[in-house]
């Protein structure tokens, strides 16, 4: 494994100033243990990275699966409220629930 940098508490306390994030003395020790962690990580991945492998964002290939835009026939306003409680003006006709209208 290749060995990168640790992050010093100063690094990371620069980071957070740069981020313009207030931390406190504990908060920026632990931090760059838990940074160091990550980096540690990404090093190993990038071992494993080798030249003849693609980069990926899916493991699988992704297509579209969306159909053509294509104008058919619809519903016409008496179907579509054939089933409806209550219509009114080709509307469906419903409870008022806001109070007045606008």
């Amino acid at each position: 494994m290749s060995a990168m940098s640790n992050l010093s508490r100063s690094d990371v306390a620069h980071l957070a100033h740069l981020a313009r994030i207030d931390m406190t003395d504990p908060e920026l020790d632990a931090l760059a243990n838990e940074l160091d962690v990550i980096l540690e990580a990404v090093a190993r991945v990038q071992e494993v990275a080798t030249p003849d492998i693609a980069p990926t964002s899916h493991p699988l290939p992704l297509r579209n699966v969306t159909r053509p835009d294509v104008v058919t026939p619809s519903l016409t306003p008496a179907a579509a409220l054939s089933g409806a409680p209550a219509s009114e003006d080709q509307r469906f006709r419903v409870p008022q629930i806001l109070g007045e209208e606008a």
